[in-house]
């Protein structure tokens, strides 16, 4: 496919190709050059769980659901904690 830079330089990637590939505004991308090649490549996400001292954390990004669930639990855990100290 052809395609052009834009006036600030930034290369203009054709939305069937970005559709077939699932690139968007989130997606990082490696760009390289190969003697007289320019090579853009997807960056393949590192997981969101890493092993830390032999305990998993989560190191992603929750969307609003997630956040939701997370302060529900904290509350309920809360209320747990409260009502068996009476």
């Amino acid at each position: 496919m052809i395609t052009t830079l834009d006036k600030f330089g930034r290369i203009i990637i054709p939305k069937k190709l970005r559709k077939h590939l699932g690139i968007n505004s989130e997606t990082t991308l490696n760009v390289s050059e190969d003697g007289q090649r320019i090579v853009i490549e997807l960056v393949k996400e590192k997981s969101p769980i890493v092993d830390r001292d032999g305990i998993l954390v989560f190191t992603g990004k929750l969307d609003n659901k997630g956040d939701d669930l997370i302060k529900f639990d904290r509350n309920k855990r809360m209320r747990k904690l409260l009502t068996s100290e009476e």
